[in-house]
């Protein structure tokens, strides 16, 4: 009797295409995505107003999304229906804000009885987000990017789910942006599950802001709206991971500081979490202390595989010793986070650039190794600094000396300062020592050099020119010439007529023949230095400025 059902089933007048009126569409279509889909035009007449949006955009006609059916326990695939994008946009009043391409290439991945609810249900659901505030602008690029989310009514779905993150207090472009990042969101019903572990846990690691956990949330889904993927997460399955955290000795308030920097720490489950920190312990000889840092400041370490940390481990050791490696990724955890290149790249220019010995360099500073040397910014720092400072100092001596401001200031920070200093006579102050300078000039006042004296300079160090804040470094600026003006003239004058370091930054700097000199400098060596390195170290297209990720 089994037998002869099944054969009845598979009869082609009474198969599902034939039931439904459809022309099924080769396996290779169905599974080819959207690009190497034959769209085809196959409408319902137009004339009558009240024909829906099934019935001018596709061939399906049941009022129902066509379900999955079972056969022998195996799943049939649903139908898919023909249908033209171009069209479908035009019935959803989205002609215009969104590309036909991009919705096909989107639906094309959706199985049949989804992109069957998207023709059911997708007027409704674009008027429903229409109400919630979403303009046409958001909706279709939400619509061609996340189609699936208007496969179900828009109370079930779409409505409900764009709702729980406005009441988080994202806005209507700030929600549509999450499922943009992130279009599996939709797959899920509610996000109050997750909402309710992740909120307190906001609010408990986020001490003295004075604001709901549901707020901070919210904040941390506006600066990075992909982290709506922990909110797809298990109530129960996300409290297993936090609590994981915490026994491995993160506070509450380091967790949430790491979630902020990178949010797929609290993705990573325990399982995953220990195969990386075994690979540190045995490559590295580290204890838990180092792991426990590492995923505190580089959270991004947790989401690499743990051969790709056993790679760049085993690196450091070949290059430096496992003790010395250990020492330094204490130090700079950032190293296990980035490509190895960058950090043999950065030997290596080092070296071009007259360093004797990299290495000690890198061991009494490693901090240095985990950005790419050949950035125009820094070049653009390191010209400055041998070009305008008052002592000779060569390319090699500003790298093991004042390396740190060359990797962290901007060009138009550190080297636009150093300028600005030139241009109101003022870097004659700029000294190695501060305090090695007042003593020199009280002494030759004959005065005690160790007790501060009326009328001494002004001095300056490297770091005030690279990183004080700027309020700070216009203060100085004011005493210096303040104390100039007294020097040359007996007139006590707080006030002066020169501009302020953030007019000049933005008015005149962009003048002056010697700041486009300095650019034009900094790009040339970026090149030159990238000829003489080996074709492994030379930067590839895309490559990240933070080093690379966890890609390899």
């Amino acid at each position: 009797m089994c037998a002869n059902s099944s054969s009845l089933y598979f009869q082609p007048k009474t198969s599902l295409w034939v039931l439904l009126g459809l022309r099924p569409q080769p396996l290779r279509l169905q599974q080819r995505g959207a690009c190497g889909i034959s769209w085809q035009r196959s409408f319902v007449a137009h004339g009558s107003s009240s024909s829906s949006l099934e019935s001018r955009s596709a061939t399906v006609h049941s009022a129902e999304p066509v379900p999955v059916r079972r056969h022998r326990g195996k799943f049939i695939a649903s139908v898919v229906p023909e249908f033209d994008a171009q069209q479908l946009l035009r019935d959803m009043q989205l002609d215009g804000y969104g590309s036909a391409n991009g919705l096909a290439a989107s639906m094309g991945k959706l199985p049949g009885i989804r992109q069957q609810g998207i023709l059911q249900h997708g007027l409704q659901v674009a008027a429903h987000l229409r109400g919630l505030g979403f303009g046409s602008s958001e909706l279709g690029s939400l619509f061609c990017r996340c189609p699936e989310l208007f496969s179900w009514p828009a109370e079930e779905r779409a409505g409900a789910l764009c709702s729980q993150l406005m009441r988080l207090g994202l806005s209507a472009g700030q929600a549509a942006l999450c499922f943009k990042q992130q279009p599996s969101a939709a797959h899920n019903r509610s996000f109050e599950p997750a909402i309710a572990v992740l909120a307190p846990l906001m609010a408990a690691g986020s001490e003295g802001r004075g604001r709901p956990g549901e707020q901070l949330l919210g904040d941390l889904l506006k600066g990075q709206a992909a982290a709506v993927g922990l909110l797809q997460s298990r109530a129960k399955a996300l409290q297993h991971k936090l609590d994981n955290l915490l026994q491995l000795g993160l506070s509450k308030q380091q967790v949430v500081a790491a979630v902020r920097s990178r949010w797929t720490l609290l993705a990573r489950t325990p399982e995953q979490l220990a195969r990386v920190e075994a690979v540190v312990q045995q490559e590295l000889g580290a204890d838990r202390q180092l792991w426990v840092k590492m995923l505190v400041s580089q959270p991004q370490t947790a989401s690499c595989s743990d051969a790709t940390i056993r790679q760049r481990a085993k690196a450091l050791v070949v290059e430096f010793g496992k003790e010395e490696a250990c020492r330094m990724v204490d130090v700079a955890p950032q190293l296990l986070a980035i490509n190895t290149v960058v950090w043999r790249r950065a030997l290596a220019v080092w070296q071009q650039c007259g360093v004797a010995d990299p290495r000690a360099v890198a061991s009494s500073n490693p901090n240095l190794l985990t950005v790419d040397w050949l950035h125009r910014s820094r070049l653009a720092n390191l010209q400055a600094l041998q070009q305008w400072l008052p002592w000779e100092v060569s390319a090699a001596k500003v790298i093991e000396c004042y390396g740190s401001y060359v990797i962290c200031a901007a060009a138009d920070k550190m080297a636009c300062r150093l300028l600005y200093l030139e241009q109101l006579g003022l870097l004659p102050l700029l000294v190695s020592n501060k305090l090695a300078a007042k003593r020199e000039w009280r002494l030759r006042q004959g005065l005690s050099g160790s007790k501060k004296a009326a009328g001494e300079p002004v001095f300056y160090s490297v770091r005030d020119v690279a990183a004080i804040p700027a309020a700070k470094f216009d203060s100085l600026v004011d005493s210096a010439l303040s104390q100039q003006q007294q020097d040359n003239d007996g007139l006590s004058s707080s006030s002066s007529s020169s501009p302020s370091f953030e007019a000049f930054r933005k008015g005149r700097l962009l003048q002056l023949p010697a700041w486009k000199q300095l650019l034009a400098q900094a790009d040339a060596d970026v090149i030159e230095l990238e000829r003489k390195l080996p074709p492994e170290l030379r930067r590839v297209a895309g490559e990240a400025e933070d080093g690379g990720g966890c890609a390899e």
